[in-house]
């Protein structure tokens, strides 16, 4: 299904600019980066499919002296001159072309739920891991609406499965902001960063970390764990305050059981414990690193990575970080929700697609330049719908008007995802604002009346 609307939404297209994907690869840089020493190794290219167009790629190792190599594929922006350039955080993503034997082995088991035994505190009674084998035609059709912008597009990979710790995820990561601060095409100056869950937690930490030549200009993190010692409290103390289900809190410790493995291995063990240093992988730390906008989106309900982890970060951060909470108006059943990021997350996932990819791409975008902005319009609108209602039970719903200014940037153009359909984001928010709210804005207006906020 995502392929045919990546097709429907690649021919809906065909009326904006195109060009033909470029056969010859420009070699990146691989003499090494001034501050890090980084060397990077073009292990295999290729093409793919996506939105009715072939997208070249390269399959790297990227090393680091004295770390384990991360690996990345790579998409050049494929017209000259310098262009915007996303990192994606792909922690879970199993790899078969980067000649380790632990991604032979993964890979030759195939998609699926397996035992954690390449991860060296494994023992008997360990969790499970699921274990996805992602190939790059996979990474291509995530990869696709930057591609289609003319952006470049980095997916580094975490290799959860492979069995390395924290540290080691945030090196990879370091490595890939490395590569961005090397690579030709590149516009360091319009680098932007996204990630998910435990991705999330490595789109914050490699904006933190990037090295200066390559500091990203914003980033986008969902759900992401931020401070690893409070995350541990949640575990040990807030869940079982919660949760009275014996079986219930047994899934908690089952869940959480690899992922305490690895914060172990780096922090030396649980907080408090002798020897144990949490110094690195705290909000405080993580807070005083961030310096550039970050878009945060979270629900209340969130049973794996609580909302008060991005609650208390946006406090230390303070302007740069804009959190949108999902929210809900009843109070849950902590024993009944399954382990998941939040009902209203999946309900409106659509929606998360959508402010999300506004956000980044109207950042990042050339001034001129329309913008791809895909949507579902009845999935949206119900979700403003949400809004609404909890702006009249006095919900702070601030960071809102904001995301609505940049879906009504005039360089953006929504498309429908159920048929391709196009419409202008200015046209599209100041009807949907005008019948949720019975004002009177248009497409002309509109922006300058979200300056301000949304309509009482």
């Amino acid at each position: 299904m995502r392929n045919f609307l990546l097709m429907l939404l690649g021919f809906t297209l065909a009326g904006g600019p195109s060009f033909a994907a470029d056969d010859n690869l420009q070699a990146p840089n691989t003499s090494g980066s001034v501050s890090t020493g980084l060397t990077v190794t073009v292990l295999g290219t290729g093409q793919a499919e996506a939105g009715g167009q072939l997208w070249q790629y390269q399959l790297l190792r990227l090393q680091e002296p004295g770390k384990a190599p991360a690996y990345a594929q790579w998409f050049p922006p494929r017209n000259p001159g310098v262009w915007p350039t996303v990192m994606l955080t792909r922690p879970y993503d199993g790899i078969s072309w980067s000649g380790e034997a632990v991604d032979a082995k993964w890979a030759t088991r195939g998609s699926g739920m397996y035992p954690d035994d390449s991860e060296p505190h494994y023992h008997t009674g360990s969790s499970s891991i699921v274990y996805t084998l992602s190939p790059p035609e996979l990474i291509t059709s995530e990869a696709f609406f930057y591609l289609y912008q003319d952006f470049g597009v980095l997916a580094v990979f975490g290799r959860f499965y492979a069995g390395g710790d924290l540290q080691n995820d945030r090196d990879d990561m370091h490595a890939g902001m490395s590569f961005l601060a090397q690579a030709p095409g590149v516009d360091r100056s319009r680098i932007g960063v996204f990630g998910g869950s435990w991705g999330g937690f490595e789109a914050l930490y490699a904006a933190a970390d990037a090295p200066a030549e390559a500091r990203p200009k914003v980033g986008v993190a969902l759900f992401p764990l931020s401070d690893f010692a409070r995350q541990l409290d949640y575990r040990d103390h807030v869940v079982p305050s919660r949760v009275t289900d014996p079986a219930v809190r047994e899934r908690y410790a089952t869940f959480f059981e690899p992922y305490a493995r690895r914060i172990f291995a780096t922090t030396g063990g649980p907080p408090g414990a002798p020897g144990a240093d949490y110094s690195r992988w705290t909000r405080e730390h993580l807070a005083s690193k961030l310096d550039m906008p970050f878009l945060v989106l979270h629900e209340d309900w969130d049973t794996l990575v609580p909302v008060e982890q991005t609650q208390t970060l946006a406090a230390l951060v303070g302007p740069k970080m804009t959190p949108l909470y999902f929210q809900h108006l009843e109070m849950p059943d902590w024993n009944t929700l399954p382990l998941s990021h939040g009902s209203l997350v999946e309900q409106y996932g659509h929606a998360v697609q959508t402010l999300s990819l506004g956000h980044l791409l109207t950042n990042l975008g050339n001034p001129t330049q329309f913008l791809a902005v895909p949507y579902t319009q009845s999935t949206l609108a119900a979700w403003l719908w949400e809004v609404r209602v909890l702006q009249w039970y006095g919900r702070d719903v601030a960071s809102v008007a904001p995301l609505l200014r940049e879906l009504a940037d005039p360089r953006v153009v929504l498309f429908e995802l159920a048929n391709g359909q196009r419409v202008f984001g200015a046209d599209w928010v100041a009807a949907a604002v005008n019948a949720l709210w019975g004002t009177h804005h248009t497409s002309a207006t509109i922006r300058e009346a979200l300056a301000t906020g949304l309509p009482p």
